[in-house]
Protein backbone atom coordinates (compact mmCIF):
# COMPACT_ATOMS: atom_id res chain seq x y z
CA UNK A 1 0.00 0.00 0.00
CA UNK A 2 1.33 3.40 -1.01
CA UNK A 3 1.96 5.68 1.94
CA UNK A 4 2.81 2.89 4.50
CA UNK A 5 6.80 3.64 4.36
CA UNK A 6 6.02 7.35 4.69
CA UNK A 7 5.64 6.82 8.89
CA UNK A 8 7.33 9.44 11.18
CA UNK A 9 10.44 6.51 11.60
CA UNK A 10 11.33 7.53 8.11
CA UNK A 11 11.30 11.03 7.91
CA UNK A 12 12.07 13.40 10.59
CA UNK A 13 9.02 15.43 12.07
CA UNK A 14 9.33 19.37 11.74
CA UNK A 15 7.56 20.53 14.49
CA UNK A 16 6.40 18.37 17.45
CA UNK A 17 5.05 14.84 17.48
CA UNK A 18 1.69 15.92 15.74
CA UNK A 19 3.34 17.63 12.36
CA UNK A 20 2.93 15.81 9.37
CA UNK A 21 5.72 15.18 6.46
CA UNK A 22 6.31 17.67 4.49
CA UNK A 23 4.90 17.95 0.84
CA UNK A 24 2.46 15.14 2.12
CA UNK A 25 0.23 15.66 -1.09
CA UNK A 26 2.77 14.25 -3.43
CA UNK A 27 2.80 11.19 -1.88
CA UNK A 28 -0.53 10.11 -2.46
CA UNK A 29 -1.45 7.33 -4.47
CA UNK A 30 -3.24 7.99 -7.42
CA UNK A 31 -5.53 4.73 -7.72
CA UNK A 32 -3.84 2.54 -9.94
CA UNK A 33 -4.35 -1.33 -9.21
CA UNK A 34 -1.43 -3.24 -11.44
CA UNK A 35 2.00 -3.27 -12.08
CA UNK A 36 3.63 -5.58 -15.03
CA UNK A 37 6.60 -6.88 -16.01
CA UNK A 38 7.95 -7.05 -20.01
CA UNK A 39 11.04 -7.83 -21.90
CA UNK A 40 13.17 -5.06 -22.72
CA UNK A 41 15.59 -4.86 -25.98
CA UNK A 42 18.79 -5.61 -25.16
CA UNK A 43 18.06 -8.44 -21.81
CA UNK A 44 16.91 -5.66 -20.09
CA UNK A 45 13.35 -4.72 -18.60
CA UNK A 46 10.29 -2.97 -19.23
CA UNK A 47 8.57 -2.44 -15.92
CA UNK A 48 4.88 -0.66 -15.96
CA UNK A 49 2.98 0.96 -12.80
CA UNK A 50 -0.41 2.50 -12.88
CA UNK A 51 -0.38 5.79 -11.58
CA UNK A 52 -3.97 6.88 -12.26
CA UNK A 53 -6.69 4.36 -13.51
CA UNK A 54 -6.20 4.11 -17.06
CA UNK A 55 -2.79 5.86 -16.24
CA UNK A 56 0.33 4.41 -16.22
CA UNK A 57 4.40 4.78 -16.45
CA UNK A 58 6.62 2.66 -18.33
CA UNK A 59 10.05 2.28 -16.66
CA UNK A 60 12.98 1.19 -18.63
CA UNK A 61 15.79 -0.89 -16.79
CA UNK A 62 18.18 -0.93 -19.20
CA UNK A 63 20.77 -4.37 -18.36
CA UNK A 64 23.38 -3.73 -21.41
CA UNK A 65 25.81 -5.59 -19.42
CA UNK A 66 23.97 -8.68 -17.96
CA UNK A 67 27.23 -8.85 -15.16
CA UNK A 68 25.94 -5.38 -13.60
CA UNK A 69 22.42 -4.49 -12.02
CA UNK A 70 19.78 -3.47 -13.60
CA UNK A 71 19.67 0.21 -14.22
CA UNK A 72 16.32 2.81 -13.70
CA UNK A 73 17.33 4.93 -17.18
CA UNK A 74 13.88 6.36 -18.43
CA UNK A 75 10.34 7.14 -17.80
CA UNK A 76 7.42 7.11 -19.90
CA UNK A 77 3.60 8.50 -19.20
CA UNK A 78 0.87 7.63 -20.75
CA UNK A 79 -2.91 7.07 -21.19
CA UNK A 80 -3.73 3.43 -21.40
CA UNK A 81 -6.31 2.70 -24.34
CA UNK A 82 -7.29 -1.08 -25.85
CA UNK A 83 -6.58 -0.38 -29.35
CA UNK A 84 -8.37 -1.73 -32.20
CA UNK A 85 -5.89 -1.24 -35.67
CA UNK A 86 -7.30 -1.14 -39.02
CA UNK A 87 -6.97 -5.00 -39.79
CA UNK A 88 -9.36 -5.59 -37.49
CA UNK A 89 -11.80 -3.67 -39.49
CA UNK A 90 -14.36 -4.74 -41.96
CA UNK A 91 -14.11 -2.79 -45.17
CA UNK A 92 -17.22 -1.60 -46.96
CA UNK A 93 -16.78 0.39 -50.02
CA UNK A 94 -13.75 1.55 -51.97
CA UNK A 95 -10.78 2.01 -49.48
CA UNK A 96 -6.81 2.53 -49.93
CA UNK A 97 -4.58 0.88 -47.37
CA UNK A 98 -1.67 2.80 -46.37
CA UNK A 99 1.59 1.88 -44.55
CA UNK A 100 3.83 4.21 -42.63
CA UNK A 101 6.88 5.30 -44.32
CA UNK A 102 9.10 6.24 -41.87
CA UNK A 103 9.97 4.95 -38.12
CA UNK A 104 9.44 6.85 -34.58
CA UNK A 105 7.20 9.19 -33.60
CA UNK A 106 8.82 12.05 -35.21
CA UNK A 107 9.33 10.05 -38.98
CA UNK A 108 5.96 8.95 -39.25
CA UNK A 109 2.13 9.99 -39.55
CA UNK A 110 0.81 6.81 -39.29
CA UNK A 111 1.86 4.12 -37.13
CA UNK A 112 1.16 0.89 -38.46
CA UNK A 113 -1.90 0.15 -41.08
CA UNK A 114 -4.24 2.53 -42.41
CA UNK A 115 -6.99 2.90 -44.36
CA UNK A 116 -8.26 6.06 -46.57
CA UNK A 117 -11.07 6.96 -48.73
CA UNK A 118 -12.79 9.78 -50.86
CA UNK A 119 -15.85 7.26 -51.20
CA UNK A 120 -18.82 8.83 -50.19
CA UNK A 121 -20.65 6.12 -47.80
CA UNK A 122 -17.47 4.09 -47.60
CA UNK A 123 -17.65 2.23 -44.25
CA UNK A 124 -15.29 0.88 -41.55
CA UNK A 125 -16.63 -1.50 -39.23
CA UNK A 126 -15.27 -2.67 -35.85
CA UNK A 127 -16.74 -4.28 -32.73
CA UNK A 128 -15.45 -2.74 -29.50
CA UNK A 129 -15.74 -4.60 -26.00
CA UNK A 130 -14.63 -4.07 -22.46
CA UNK A 131 -17.01 -5.57 -19.06
CA UNK A 132 -15.48 -2.17 -17.26
CA UNK A 133 -16.72 0.97 -18.41
CA UNK A 134 -15.30 2.64 -21.32
CA UNK A 135 -15.18 5.73 -23.65
CA UNK A 136 -14.57 5.54 -27.65
CA UNK A 137 -11.86 7.06 -29.93
CA UNK A 138 -11.32 7.37 -33.32
CA UNK A 139 -7.34 7.69 -34.32
CA UNK A 140 -7.28 9.19 -37.75
CA UNK A 141 -4.54 11.20 -39.76
CA UNK A 142 -5.56 14.85 -40.77
CA UNK A 143 -5.75 15.93 -44.47
CA UNK A 144 -5.45 19.40 -46.12
CA UNK A 145 -8.11 17.46 -48.03
CA UNK A 146 -9.82 15.87 -45.24
CA UNK A 147 -13.25 15.24 -45.48
CA UNK A 148 -16.29 14.73 -42.45
CA UNK A 149 -16.34 11.44 -40.79
CA UNK A 150 -19.57 10.15 -39.76
CA UNK A 151 -19.50 7.47 -36.41
CA UNK A 152 -22.60 5.06 -35.16
CA UNK A 153 -23.02 2.89 -32.97
CA UNK A 154 -25.08 -0.10 -32.79
CA UNK A 155 -26.74 1.01 -36.00
CA UNK A 156 -27.75 4.37 -34.81
CA UNK A 157 -25.87 7.73 -33.24
CA UNK A 158 -27.71 7.78 -29.75
CA UNK A 159 -24.57 6.24 -28.06
CA UNK A 160 -22.55 8.98 -29.84
CA UNK A 161 -22.87 11.08 -27.37
CA UNK A 162 -18.67 13.17 -27.63
CA UNK A 163 -19.70 14.95 -31.07
CA UNK A 164 -22.31 17.06 -32.65
CA UNK A 165 -23.27 17.90 -36.19
CA UNK A 166 -20.69 19.78 -37.10
CA UNK A 167 -21.94 22.32 -39.87
CA UNK A 168 -25.97 21.15 -40.79
CA UNK A 169 -25.22 18.46 -42.25
CA UNK A 170 -28.02 16.03 -40.62
CA UNK A 171 -25.49 13.55 -38.57
CA UNK A 172 -23.46 13.53 -36.01
CA UNK A 173 -19.18 13.68 -36.97
CA UNK A 174 -16.26 15.23 -36.95
CA UNK A 175 -14.14 17.18 -39.66
CA UNK A 176 -10.54 15.31 -40.36
CA UNK A 177 -9.24 18.78 -42.43
CA UNK A 178 -5.51 19.78 -41.10
CA UNK A 179 -3.73 22.89 -42.98
CA UNK A 180 -0.98 20.65 -42.76
CA UNK A 181 -1.63 17.03 -45.00
CA UNK A 182 -0.69 14.15 -43.39
CA UNK A 183 -0.56 15.23 -40.08
CA UNK A 184 -0.14 12.00 -38.11
CA UNK A 185 -2.34 11.08 -35.04
CA UNK A 186 -5.17 12.69 -34.18
CA UNK A 187 -7.67 11.64 -31.85
CA UNK A 188 -11.03 12.52 -31.18
CA UNK A 189 -13.77 10.73 -28.18
CA UNK A 190 -16.75 10.19 -29.82
CA UNK A 191 -18.47 8.18 -27.14
CA UNK A 192 -18.33 7.98 -23.06
CA UNK A 193 -19.58 5.20 -20.42
CA UNK A 194 -20.02 2.23 -22.20
CA UNK A 195 -19.91 -1.14 -21.33
CA UNK A 196 -19.84 -4.88 -23.04
CA UNK A 197 -20.00 -5.06 -26.53
CA UNK A 198 -20.63 -2.70 -29.59
CA UNK A 199 -20.36 -2.01 -33.29
CA UNK A 200 -18.60 1.13 -34.46
CA UNK A 201 -18.84 2.03 -37.53
CA UNK A 202 -16.99 4.74 -39.51
CA UNK A 203 -18.33 6.10 -42.86
CA UNK A 204 -17.15 8.47 -44.84
CA UNK A 205 -19.82 11.72 -44.84
CA UNK A 206 -18.82 13.16 -47.31
CA UNK A 207 -16.50 16.50 -48.71
CA UNK A 208 -15.88 19.46 -46.01
CA UNK A 209 -14.95 23.15 -46.37
CA UNK A 210 -12.12 23.89 -45.89
CA UNK A 211 -11.18 20.84 -46.42
CA UNK A 212 -12.41 17.77 -49.10
CA UNK A 213 -13.73 14.43 -49.40
CA UNK A 214 -10.60 12.39 -48.28
CA UNK A 215 -10.61 10.43 -44.75
CA UNK A 216 -7.96 8.60 -43.45
CA UNK A 217 -8.11 6.50 -40.94
CA UNK A 218 -5.70 4.50 -38.24
CA UNK A 219 -7.84 2.52 -35.31
CA UNK A 220 -10.07 2.93 -32.94
CA UNK A 221 -9.64 2.60 -29.54
CA UNK A 222 -11.40 2.23 -25.69
CA UNK A 223 -10.53 2.95 -22.32
CA UNK A 224 -7.73 0.65 -20.91
CA UNK A 225 -5.96 -1.00 -18.15
CA UNK A 226 -2.52 -2.91 -17.96
CA UNK A 227 -5.05 -5.90 -17.40
CA UNK A 228 -6.42 -5.76 -20.44
CA UNK A 229 -5.48 -7.51 -23.57
CA UNK A 230 -4.96 -4.85 -26.20
CA UNK A 231 -2.91 -1.92 -24.72
CA UNK A 232 0.34 -2.90 -26.38
CA UNK A 233 0.98 -4.52 -29.82
CA UNK A 234 0.52 -8.83 -29.97
CA UNK A 235 3.60 -10.37 -29.28
CA UNK A 236 5.26 -11.53 -32.96
CA UNK A 237 4.04 -15.46 -33.30
CA UNK A 238 6.73 -17.71 -35.82
CA UNK A 239 4.39 -18.69 -39.59
CA UNK A 240 1.85 -16.03 -38.87
CA UNK A 241 -0.15 -14.70 -41.61
CA UNK A 242 0.40 -10.82 -41.79
CA UNK A 243 -0.63 -8.02 -43.91
CA UNK A 244 1.60 -4.91 -44.53
CA UNK A 245 1.52 -2.74 -41.86
CA UNK A 246 0.78 -4.99 -39.06
CA UNK A 247 2.38 -4.66 -35.70
CA UNK A 248 4.06 -6.44 -33.19
CA UNK A 249 6.49 -6.98 -30.20
CA UNK A 250 9.47 -9.25 -30.04
CA UNK A 251 12.68 -9.58 -27.92
CA UNK A 252 11.51 -5.98 -26.48
CA UNK A 253 10.91 -3.98 -29.57
CA UNK A 254 8.11 -3.45 -32.02
CA UNK A 255 8.03 -3.86 -35.73
CA UNK A 256 5.97 -3.45 -38.63
CA UNK A 257 5.55 -6.23 -41.18
CA UNK A 258 6.68 -4.31 -44.46
CA UNK A 259 4.95 -6.91 -46.89
CA UNK A 260 1.93 -9.54 -46.98
CA UNK A 261 3.00 -13.06 -46.32
CA UNK A 262 4.02 -15.33 -43.15
CA UNK A 263 6.44 -14.53 -40.81
CA UNK A 264 9.87 -17.01 -40.54
CA UNK A 265 10.63 -19.74 -37.56
CA UNK A 266 12.68 -17.26 -35.45
CA UNK A 267 11.43 -13.63 -35.06
CA UNK A 268 13.47 -10.51 -35.88
CA UNK A 269 16.38 -9.85 -34.41
CA UNK A 270 17.68 -6.23 -36.02
CA UNK A 271 17.51 -3.21 -33.86
CA UNK A 272 17.19 -0.82 -36.58
CA UNK A 273 15.98 -0.60 -40.07
CA UNK A 274 14.65 -3.25 -41.99
CA UNK A 275 15.31 -6.43 -42.06
CA UNK A 276 13.66 -10.13 -42.54
CA UNK A 277 12.81 -13.14 -39.72
CA UNK A 278 13.93 -15.30 -42.37
CA UNK A 279 10.68 -15.11 -44.56
CA UNK A 280 9.07 -11.97 -44.04
CA UNK A 281 10.67 -8.02 -43.87
CA UNK A 282 10.01 -6.03 -40.78
CA UNK A 283 10.77 -2.28 -39.86
CA UNK A 284 11.65 -1.78 -36.14
CA UNK A 285 11.27 1.15 -33.56
CA UNK A 286 11.94 0.72 -29.94
CA UNK A 287 8.27 2.43 -29.03
CA UNK A 288 4.75 1.23 -30.02
CA UNK A 289 2.63 2.97 -32.04
CA UNK A 290 0.23 3.37 -29.53
CA UNK A 291 -0.09 4.55 -27.12
CA UNK A 292 1.75 7.69 -27.37
CA UNK A 293 4.32 8.16 -24.81
CA UNK A 294 5.25 11.59 -22.66
CA UNK A 295 8.85 11.23 -21.58
CA UNK A 296 8.71 12.25 -18.16
CA UNK A 297 12.61 12.49 -17.75
CA UNK A 298 15.70 11.03 -19.93
CA UNK A 299 17.95 8.18 -20.11
CA UNK A 300 19.82 8.62 -16.83
CA UNK A 301 20.46 6.12 -13.71
CA UNK A 302 18.30 7.14 -10.47
CA UNK A 303 18.44 4.36 -7.88
CA UNK A 304 21.69 5.74 -6.42
CA UNK A 305 25.65 6.91 -7.62
CA UNK A 306 28.28 7.52 -5.65
CA UNK A 307 32.46 8.42 -6.06
CA UNK A 308 34.82 7.37 -3.70
CA UNK A 309 38.50 7.53 -2.92
CA UNK A 310 41.86 5.60 -1.26
CA UNK A 311 44.92 7.72 -1.62
CA UNK A 312 45.20 9.27 -5.14
CA UNK A 313 42.79 7.09 -6.66
CA UNK A 314 39.21 7.97 -6.86
CA UNK A 315 36.57 5.45 -8.29
CA UNK A 316 33.24 5.72 -9.45
CA UNK A 317 30.04 2.99 -8.40
CA UNK A 318 26.88 2.99 -9.58
CA UNK A 319 25.26 0.15 -12.10
CA UNK A 320 25.20 0.82 -15.84
CA UNK A 321 26.25 4.35 -15.77
CA UNK A 322 29.14 4.09 -13.36
CA UNK A 323 29.90 0.57 -13.25
CA UNK A 324 32.45 -1.06 -11.17
CA UNK A 325 29.55 -2.87 -9.36
CA UNK A 326 29.82 -6.58 -10.88
CA UNK A 327 26.41 -8.73 -10.01
CA UNK A 328 26.61 -11.60 -7.10
CA UNK A 329 22.97 -12.24 -7.73
CA UNK A 330 19.36 -11.57 -8.68
CA UNK A 331 16.00 -12.72 -8.10
CA UNK A 332 12.90 -10.97 -10.01
CA UNK A 333 9.23 -11.62 -8.52
CA UNK A 334 5.84 -10.79 -9.55
CA UNK A 335 3.37 -11.48 -6.55
CA UNK A 336 5.76 -13.45 -5.29
CA UNK A 337 6.01 -15.79 -7.97
CA UNK A 338 9.86 -15.52 -10.28
CA UNK A 339 8.95 -14.02 -13.20
CA UNK A 340 9.12 -15.81 -16.55
CA UNK A 341 8.68 -13.22 -19.67
CA UNK A 342 5.64 -14.00 -22.27
CA UNK A 343 5.87 -14.73 -24.97
CA UNK A 344 1.96 -14.91 -25.96
CA UNK A 345 -0.47 -12.07 -25.70
CA UNK A 346 0.63 -8.47 -25.35
CA UNK A 347 3.87 -9.44 -23.83
CA UNK A 348 2.58 -8.40 -20.25
CA UNK A 349 2.82 -10.41 -17.22
CA UNK A 350 -0.06 -8.30 -14.84
CA UNK A 351 0.16 -8.58 -10.55
CA UNK A 352 0.12 -6.70 -8.06
CA UNK A 353 3.41 -6.05 -6.58
CA UNK A 354 7.17 -6.49 -8.42
CA UNK A 355 10.13 -7.18 -6.28
CA UNK A 356 13.49 -7.15 -8.16
CA UNK A 357 16.84 -7.77 -5.86
CA UNK A 358 20.18 -7.53 -6.70
CA UNK A 359 23.22 -8.11 -4.63
CA UNK A 360 26.38 -6.80 -6.51
CA UNK A 361 30.14 -5.43 -4.88
CA UNK A 362 31.19 -2.67 -4.58
CA UNK A 363 34.89 -2.30 -6.29
CA UNK A 364 37.59 -0.35 -6.14
CA UNK A 365 38.96 0.50 -9.98
CA UNK A 366 41.44 -2.08 -9.74
CA UNK A 367 38.87 -4.88 -8.66
CA UNK A 368 39.23 -5.15 -5.05
CA UNK A 369 36.43 -4.93 -2.96
CA UNK A 370 35.24 -2.19 -0.97
CA UNK A 371 31.61 -3.37 -0.16
CA UNK A 372 28.71 -5.64 -0.44
CA UNK A 373 25.58 -4.39 -1.02
CA UNK A 374 22.22 -5.50 -1.36
CA UNK A 375 19.37 -3.18 -3.54
CA UNK A 376 15.56 -4.39 -2.66
CA UNK A 377 13.27 -3.25 -4.81
CA UNK A 378 9.40 -3.10 -4.40
CA UNK A 379 7.41 -1.57 -7.28
CA UNK A 380 3.83 -0.88 -6.24
CA UNK A 381 0.86 0.71 -8.36
CA UNK A 382 2.16 4.48 -8.51
CA UNK A 383 5.24 4.24 -6.64
CA UNK A 384 8.84 2.85 -6.24
CA UNK A 385 10.72 2.06 -3.15
CA UNK A 386 14.24 1.06 -2.96
CA UNK A 387 16.44 -0.10 0.40
CA UNK A 388 19.94 -0.32 0.18
CA UNK A 389 21.87 -1.85 2.75
CA UNK A 390 25.90 -1.81 2.08
CA UNK A 391 28.43 -3.73 4.06
CA UNK A 392 31.92 -2.52 4.00
CA UNK A 393 34.59 -5.27 3.11
CA UNK A 394 37.92 -3.84 1.91
CA UNK A 395 39.96 -0.71 2.63
CA UNK A 396 39.00 2.61 3.98
CA UNK A 397 37.43 4.75 1.13
CA UNK A 398 36.53 8.47 1.79
CA UNK A 399 33.12 9.77 -0.27
CA UNK A 400 34.04 12.40 -2.88
CA UNK A 401 29.81 12.32 -3.29
CA UNK A 402 26.89 10.08 -2.37
CA UNK A 403 24.07 10.45 -4.13
CA UNK A 404 21.41 8.50 -2.49
CA UNK A 405 18.32 9.30 -4.50
CA UNK A 406 18.13 11.34 -8.10
CA UNK A 407 15.20 12.12 -10.20
CA UNK A 408 16.07 13.07 -13.81
CA UNK A 409 12.69 15.05 -15.58
CA UNK A 410 12.03 17.16 -18.52
CA UNK A 411 10.64 20.73 -18.94
CA UNK A 412 10.46 20.55 -23.24
CA UNK A 413 9.48 17.03 -24.90
CA UNK A 414 11.18 17.52 -28.08
CA UNK A 415 10.04 14.64 -29.81
CA UNK A 416 6.56 15.79 -28.94
CA UNK A 417 7.02 19.57 -29.40
CA UNK A 418 5.51 20.06 -25.48
CA UNK A 419 6.56 20.98 -21.96
CA UNK A 420 6.07 19.08 -19.13
CA UNK A 421 7.30 19.44 -15.89
CA UNK A 422 6.45 22.73 -14.57
CA UNK A 423 7.52 23.18 -10.94
CA UNK A 424 10.01 21.97 -8.04
CA UNK A 425 9.09 22.39 -4.57
CA UNK A 426 10.96 21.63 -1.44
CA UNK A 427 9.86 21.88 2.03
CA UNK A 428 9.83 25.51 3.54
CA UNK A 429 10.68 26.91 0.22
CA UNK A 430 8.66 28.56 -2.19
CA UNK A 431 7.88 26.81 -5.61
CA UNK A 432 10.31 27.08 -8.18
CA UNK A 433 9.31 27.68 -12.11
CA UNK A 434 11.38 26.02 -14.27
CA UNK A 435 10.37 28.54 -17.17
CA UNK A 436 12.44 31.20 -15.54
CA UNK A 437 15.66 28.81 -16.33
CA UNK A 438 14.67 28.93 -20.07
CA UNK A 439 18.03 29.37 -22.37
CA UNK A 440 20.52 29.45 -19.97
CA UNK A 441 22.51 26.90 -18.00
CA UNK A 442 22.05 27.84 -14.32
CA UNK A 443 24.24 27.34 -10.82
CA UNK A 444 23.39 24.71 -9.12
CA UNK A 445 20.39 25.13 -6.49
CA UNK A 446 21.33 23.63 -3.02
CA UNK A 447 18.67 22.93 -0.38
CA UNK A 448 19.96 22.09 2.81
CA UNK A 449 18.56 19.60 5.16
CA UNK A 450 16.02 18.56 2.90
CA UNK A 451 15.44 14.82 1.94
CA UNK A 452 12.06 14.77 -0.01
CA UNK A 453 11.01 17.04 -2.95
CA UNK A 454 7.63 17.48 -5.14
CA UNK A 455 7.51 17.80 -9.21
CA UNK A 456 4.29 18.93 -11.14
CA UNK A 457 3.96 18.06 -14.42
CA UNK A 458 1.08 19.30 -17.19
CA UNK A 459 0.29 16.35 -20.03
CA UNK A 460 -2.59 17.42 -22.55
CA UNK A 461 -5.18 18.70 -19.97
CA UNK A 462 -4.05 16.31 -16.82
CA UNK A 463 -1.70 17.03 -13.71
CA UNK A 464 1.53 14.91 -12.88
CA UNK A 465 2.22 14.65 -9.42
CA UNK A 466 5.66 13.27 -8.32
CA UNK A 467 7.33 12.91 -4.85
CA UNK A 468 10.81 11.63 -4.18
CA UNK A 469 12.73 10.93 -0.83
CA UNK A 470 15.48 9.63 0.05
CA UNK A 471 17.19 8.99 3.67
CA UNK A 472 18.71 6.76 6.18
CA UNK A 473 16.87 3.30 7.34
CA UNK A 474 17.27 2.15 11.23
CA UNK A 475 20.34 0.31 11.57
CA UNK A 476 22.76 0.11 14.59
CA UNK A 477 25.75 1.86 13.58
CA UNK A 478 24.47 3.47 10.16
CA UNK A 479 27.24 5.66 8.86
CA UNK A 480 24.14 7.84 7.02
CA UNK A 481 22.76 10.42 9.21
CA UNK A 482 22.35 13.79 7.36
CA UNK A 483 21.08 14.67 3.22
CA UNK A 484 20.19 17.85 1.67
CA UNK A 485 18.98 18.32 -2.07
CA UNK A 486 20.38 19.92 -5.14
CA UNK A 487 19.21 20.71 -8.51
CA UNK A 488 20.20 21.38 -12.01
CA UNK A 489 17.25 23.51 -13.15
CA UNK A 490 18.76 22.99 -16.79
CA UNK A 491 21.66 21.38 -17.86
CA UNK A 492 21.93 21.66 -21.64
CA UNK A 493 20.43 25.77 -21.41
CA UNK A 494 17.56 24.87 -23.72
CA UNK A 495 14.54 26.52 -24.24
CA UNK A 496 10.92 25.24 -25.19
CA UNK A 497 11.05 25.08 -28.63
CA UNK A 498 12.82 22.68 -31.37
CA UNK A 499 13.39 18.62 -31.26
CA UNK A 500 15.97 18.92 -28.39
CA UNK A 501 15.16 17.80 -24.64
CA UNK A 502 15.29 20.70 -21.94
CA UNK A 503 16.74 18.02 -19.15
CA UNK A 504 16.85 19.48 -15.59
CA UNK A 505 17.95 16.60 -12.57
CA UNK A 506 17.51 16.70 -8.97
CA UNK A 507 19.80 14.96 -6.49
CA UNK A 508 19.64 14.03 -2.63
CA UNK A 509 22.68 13.96 -1.46
CA UNK A 510 24.32 11.58 1.84
CA UNK A 511 26.19 13.09 4.59
CA UNK A 512 27.49 12.48 7.95
CA UNK A 513 28.31 14.51 10.91
CA UNK A 514 31.47 13.93 10.11
CA UNK A 515 33.87 12.80 7.06
CA UNK A 516 31.80 9.78 5.36
CA UNK A 517 33.93 6.85 4.73
CA UNK A 518 33.31 3.27 4.83
CA UNK A 519 35.91 0.50 5.60
CA UNK A 520 35.65 -3.07 6.56
CA UNK A 521 32.43 -3.66 9.30
CA UNK A 522 30.95 -0.29 8.41
CA UNK A 523 27.29 -0.53 7.67
CA UNK A 524 25.45 1.74 5.68
CA UNK A 525 21.72 1.67 5.10
CA UNK A 526 19.42 3.66 3.03
CA UNK A 527 16.79 4.10 1.01
CA UNK A 528 14.20 6.25 -1.82
CA UNK A 529 11.19 6.42 -2.83
CA UNK A 530 9.53 7.43 -5.82
CA UNK A 531 5.65 8.35 -6.09
CA UNK A 532 3.92 9.12 -8.97
CA UNK A 533 0.11 10.42 -9.85
CA UNK A 534 -1.69 11.22 -12.72
CA UNK A 535 -4.27 13.46 -11.29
Amino acid sequence: MIGLDLSPRQYPRLTGDIAPAPLADFFVGGGGQSVALAAGADSALSVWTEIAPNCAACLRFDNDDPGTRYSWRETLVMELRNIYPVGEMVLSGSWSKLQSSGSGLTGSYIGNRAVSTSALGATATVTVDRADPYDVWVYYTGRTNGGYCRVDIDGSQELVTEISDPDGLGFKAFPTFSNTDLQRKQVVKIASGLTGAHEVVITNGGAAVPGGSNILIEAVAITGSLADPRILPPMWQSNGAYEMGDEVQFGGRYYSARANGLSGADGPTHTGGIASDGALDWRVDNRPTYPVFVAADYPSEREYALRFSAGTGSTEVGGQTHGNEPLQSRQVLIDGMTWVPSTMGNGLTVGGQISIVETTQWQYANGDPFGDCTLSRTIDPGSVRHDINVDGTGAEGTFEWFYAGMVPFVRWDGELRRTVFDTLEAPRLAPVNLTDYAGSVAADQTYADVQRIGLTATIEDRSLVYGHEAGATPLSGNRLNAFDVFWRPNITGASESGSQDWQAKAYIRAESEDTLSLSDGDRMAFYSLHVLRMA
